[in-house]
């Protein structure tokens, strides 16, 4: 039996238009090892039901009580027209895939052209233009899609962008009905949660700062890290979408707790509590982060169980995670083959709006990339994944063939699924990089009625060259030089 370890997980979530005969759709947020997302709720396979958009009461907790209307975002443009909007397969299909173009071109009401433009914001980087149209639409009343989809995506954002006040409060920003608001009910937690944080100041050298980079027995790259003037090692993992510390590290660290309320996470292992922290001091080589907001999580639960030739063969331990919240801070090139890693102070390049951007934050990064036959598709990264994966869902629009394997995943604190297809060979173009994934395996199908994940981008694609990351410019590469010098050049 083959075996892979990985650092990813998955989390669910029932995307169930209202009031509408709709297709019922089941959104797998592939990547990442927290999601920290609304969890699954098993929808029945009737494809045109009356549905909702919801979440499983018995995996989450309710909403914080009302607190008053925070300030900053407004109401954008004109009132919606009246007139119930129906619902729009080719509109809602052309969401899912990310064809933002056709998005566009498929909005028949006021309402869809507005969250189509916030979701072109959104990809663009203009996080708080797209959080106040997403506001606007969520308040309407006329296509109530829109304004579920609205709510979640403005709840999602706020989460992303640290807007902890504004999160918490979100249920007083919609006219929607409490059922619909449950969907949000447990972000509203973690902005509450974390609403007294104070605002995390990054302080970075003058020049680049280079690090030993080792790779743990999973392949997952790890540095050195200091919290509080005590020295940890962590993974470097932009599958995972925040920074996490064992409560180990917590206690011998003497890292303060923001909340004594329990956060409920997604991993592989399962639906985990968590607690919201606040770490003083970060220092990564001479980059320091102060402030820096995390989650602990019981040591119990962070190890991953190494693979043996027929199981398990042992538990490898977990100090933390630098998640993509911080990664993304960061102008970070990570080669594997060098051992070292690259990091330094983004800086705006002028790349805006040219066809080298590939990456985008629209609820998770997804990087895009093209098969041999020309099909785009959107994987996410995840560094703390040994191996790349391909959702089932693309062999349907791709010429791609699979054959029989049994593989066994392995996550966090226990094992996972088993899978029995892998792609001998997939031929990919990442930022104008060709690559030739080997054996990949292929989960699934999972769709999704908000955005579908084509994919993953594991460790194994850096055996072609180091890997580049800058978030701020959109730009993902794999081949890039490093030599201590500018990692954009």
């Amino acid at each position: 039996m083959r075996q892979t370890c990985i650092g990813a997980t998955e989390s669910s979530v029932c995307f169930r238009l209202p009031y509408l005969r709709a297709r019922v759709w089941v959104v797998v947020l592939c990547s990442g090892l927290f999601c920290i997302d609304a969890e699954p709720v098993i929808a029945s396979d009737d494809s045109r039901l009356l549905a909702r958009f919801a979440i499983d009461d018995t995996s989450s907790s309710p909403g914080p009580s009302v607190l008053p209307v925070p300030g900053g975002i407004v109401d954008s443009g004109t009132p919606l027209p009246a007139g119930a909007t129906l619902y729009s397969d080719t509109y809602w299909t052309a969401f899912a895939d990310l064809d933002l173009a056709t998005l566009v071109k498929a909005a028949r009401s006021d309402g869809e052209a507005r969250f189509a433009e916030a979701m072109k914001l959104l990809a663009a980087g203009s996080y708080e233009s797209a959080e106040s149209i997403f506001l606007a639409v969520s308040r309407q009343a006329t296509d109530p899609n829109v304004a579920v989809a609205s709510q979640f995506m403005l709840a999602t954002t706020l989460r992303y962008q640290r807007e902890w006040t504004k999160l918490r409060d979100i249920s007083l920003n919609t006219q929607l009905g409490s059922d619909d608001r449950k969907i949000t009910s447990d972000l509203e937690r973690w902005g509450k949660a974390f609403a007294s944080a104070e605002q995390q100041v990054v302080a970075f050298p003058d020049k680049a700062v280079v690090l030993p980079l080792t790779l743990s027995a999973v392949g997952t790259p790890t540095i050195h890290v200091r919290i509080n003037g005590k020295q940890y090692d962590f993974w470097l993992d932009t599958g995972s979408s925040v920074t996490v510390v064992s409560s180990a590290v917590a206690e011998d660290a003497q890292i303060a707790l923001l909340s004594p309320d329990t956060l409920m996470v997604r991993t592989f292992a399962g639906v985990v509590q968590v607690r919201a922290a606040s770490l003083k001091r970060v220092e990564i080589g001479s980059i320091v982060f102060t402030n820096c907001p995390a989650v602990v999580i019981d040591e119990s639960l962070m190890y991953l169980r190494a693979a043996g030739p027929s199981g398990p063969a042992g538990r490898i331990r977990v100090d933390g995670i630098i998640g993509w919240d911080t990664i993304r801070q960061l102008d970070l090139l990570m080669d594997y083959a060098a051992e070292r890693v690259v990091m330094r102070r983004p800086e705006v390049r002028g790349t805006s709006g040219t066809s080298a951007q590939n990456l985008a934050w629209l609820g998770k990064p997804l990087v895009e990339v093209r098969t041999k036959s020309g099909a785009k598709l959107h994987f996410t990264i995840d560094t703390g994944a040994q191996s790349s994966f391909l959702n089932a869902t693309v062999l349907e629009k791709t010429d791609i063939a699979t054959t029989r394997a049994d593989n066994r995943v392995f996550g966090i604190a226990r094992t996972g699924r088993e899978t029995d297809r892998v792609v001998p060979f997939l031929t990919i173009a990442v930022g104008g990089k060709s690559l030739r994934l080997q054996d990949v395996i292929v989960y699934g199908p999972v769709t999704s009625g908000l955005i579908n994940c084509d994919g993953i981008l594991g460790s194994d694609i850096a055996r072609y060259g180091a890997i580049h990351v800058d978030a701020t410019n959109s730009l993902f590469t794999i081949g890039a030089s490093d030599g201590g010098e500018d990692p954009a050049e």
